[in-house]
C-alpha cells in the first residue's frame, strides 16, 4: 500500500491501533507497536473495503467457453436416464457383491480384485459395453486440499491401463480397508464414466445431475447384500 492507513480495533477488552500493511480477501493485516494482527474487516475503524479478486486465466471468459460438442455432451449427460438392472442379472451381481464385501472386511486383496472385476464384467455384459479392467489395492492418494482420491477412470496411457478403473482399497491416513458400501459407490462412479463414454457416446463425461441420478439408481440396486 502506497499510503499509510491507521486503524483501530477491539482486542480482549481493549482498543488497539496500528498501521495497515496488507489487505486480504477476508482480513486485514495490522501492525501495532509490539505485534502484528489479522483483523476481520467488520472490526476495523474506520471501515475498509476488501480488495477486488484478481482476474485469472481459469476464471476468464475465454476459458469458460465450450465447444458445441461439449455443450451437446453436457445436455445429453444431464437428460439421459439408464435402464434398471433385471432381477436375473441382479441375482448374479448380488452374489459377487456379497463376496466382495466379505473380502474387504477380511482384507483379502486378491479376492477384492477378483470379485470387483467379476461385477464390472456383469455390468458391461448387461449394458453391452466393451471390456473394462479394474485395478484394486493400495492406499488412496491425498489431494492438495487434504482430501483423498477414491478412484480413477483412465482413457489414456499404455495399452494395458487404457480404459481401466483403479479403486483404492485402503484409506490414505489410517490405511484401513475401505467400507464395502463406500468402495462399491466409488466403483460404480468410475464405471459411470465408462458407461457415458461408450453407451452415450460422449467425448467428455461430466458430473451432471443426470450422471449422479444414473449411478445412484444402479448403486441402490446393487447395495442390497451390504445392508446386513
Amino acid at each position: 500500500m502506497s499510503d499509510v492507513t491507521k486503524v483501530t480495533f477491539p482486542y480482549r477488552g481493549e482498543t488497539l491501533s496500528g498501521t495497515v500493511i496488507r489487505l486480504n480477501r477476508k482480513t486485514v493485516t495490522v501492525e501495532t507497536e509490539t505485534l502484528t494482527f489479522r483483523v476481520p474487516y467488520p472490526l476495523l475503524t474506520p471501515k475498509l473495503k476488501p480488495p477486488k479478486p484478481k482476474t485469472t486465466k481459469k476464471s476468464s471468459k475465454k476459458s469458460r467457453e465450450w465447444s458445441q460438442t461439449q455443450s451437446k455432451d453436457y445436455q445429453k449427460s444431464l437428460s439421459t436416464m439408464v435402464n434398471p438392472l433385471t432381477k436375473k442379472r441382479l441375482k448374479t451381481l448380488h452374489v459377487a457383491i456379497n463376496l466382495l464385501g466379505e473380502a474387504l472386511k477380511n482384507g483379502e486383496e486378491e479376492a477384492i480384485n477378483e470379485f470387483t472385476n467379476e461385477m464390472i464384467a456383469e455390468l458391461n455384459l448387461f449394458y453391452k459395453l466393451p471390456h473394462l479392467k479394474v485395478y484394486t489395492g493400495g492406499k488412496r492418494r491425498l489431494t492438495r486440499s487434504g482430501g483423498q482420491y477414491y478412484g480413477v477412470y483412465r482413457t489414456r496411457g499404455s495399452k494395458e491401463t487404457r480404459h481401466s478403473i483403479s479403486v483404492y482399497s485402503r484409506t490414505a491416513k489410517t490405511q484401513k480397508y475401505v467400507a464395502p458400501k463406500t468402495f462399491l459407490r466409488t466403483l460404480i462412479h468410475e464405471w459411470g464414466h465408462h458407461y457415458d463414454k461408450h453407451k452415450l457416446k460422449l467425448n467428455s463425461t461430466f458430473h451432471t445431475k443426470g450422471f449422479y441420478d444414473r449411478m445412484n439408481m444402479i448403486y441402490n440396486q446393487l447395495k442390497e447384500p451390504l445392508n446386513n
